[in-house]
């Protein structure tokens, strides 16, 4: 079996389902002990018992990103736990909130941001003390080509995931001659039950029904297709492996060339 975390312990946020289940899952295969965190229990505990049905080493913390004591619990059960933390991916987000500029609302708005920027900072504010000390370490920010090229109805979302990718490309710098990279992976719609809800509110936005506006997505795409949660998670696997140490302070597109560049 190819293992090249093995030995070592991950915090994948927003691990209770979607894409964070699936790099959870990837992590766990790939040898790492996993430290799940979101806020409902009953989706961690589900992929834990998977995790441990494999023979893979899961430990599942309720966890708020969006409030400091919170993500100070996380970080202090993983430590109690396993005594280091050598991953993390910041993959929690908030993406439901679809409105034009002029009807948005400004407590959403900033809900937004407190989840998908401000987790992301204390996220890896916690985590930075324990890799300096190992002088190792890897955090993958999940971004979106939201971020890159914007999306319409979605300027929150966009600006959020814009943020984080300014985040990353400072962290990068400040940790590079430590032994600590961070990087950020930007998928185009990952075929998730999350993506599906919003795609069923920007559609309903354009008087489109469900499978109408997934079809206009897909033709977006020259590829022709969704990405696949499967394949992100195997980006955030390599970028979290020994291989990939000269990757640093990258915003790595995942979309099929949607964008290129």
């Amino acid at each position: 079996m190819n293992s090249p975390l093995n030995g070592q312990v991950a915090i994948v946020t927003g691990a209770g389902r979607g894409l964070g289940r699936e790099i959870a899952i990837k992590f766990a295969r790939a040898g790492a002990a996993v430290v799940l965190a979101a806020r409902t229990c009953t989706q961690l505990d589900e992929v834990g018992e998977l995790i441990t049905s494999e023979g893979g080493t899961a430990l599942a913390v309720k966890t708020d990103v969006s409030s400091r004591d919170s993500v100070k619990h996380l970080v202090g059960e993983t430590i109690a736990k396993f005594k280091r933390i050598d991953v993390l991916v910041n993959n929690a987000a908030s993406s439901n909130y679809i409105s034009s500029l002029a009807l948005s609302d400004d407590e959403r708005w900033k809900k937004m941001f407190d989840v998908n920027v401000f987790g992301v900072y204390m996220c890896t504010k916690a985590v930075i003390p324990q890799m300096i000390r190992a002088k190792s370490g890897r955090i993958v920010n999940i971004s979106s080509i939201a971020g890159v090229a914007g999306a319409a109805h979605a300027s929150a979302y966009s600006a959020s995931k814009a943020a984080v990718l300014g985040f990353t490309k400072a962290i990068a710098l400040e940790v590079a001659r430590l032994g600590i990279t961070c990087n950020a992976i930007c998928p185009w719609h990952v075929d998730t039950e999350l993506m599906r809800d919003a795609m069923t509110a920007r559609g309903a936005i354009f008087g489109k029904s469900n499978d109408e506006y997934l079809q206009q997505i897909i033709a977006h795409n020259p590829q022709r297709r969704l990405i696949s949660a499967e394949e992100v998670a195997g980006l955030a696997l390599f970028l979290s492996s020994p291989e990939a140490r000269g990757i640093n302070g990258q915003a790595i597109n995942q979309c099929g060339g949607v964008v290129t560049s």
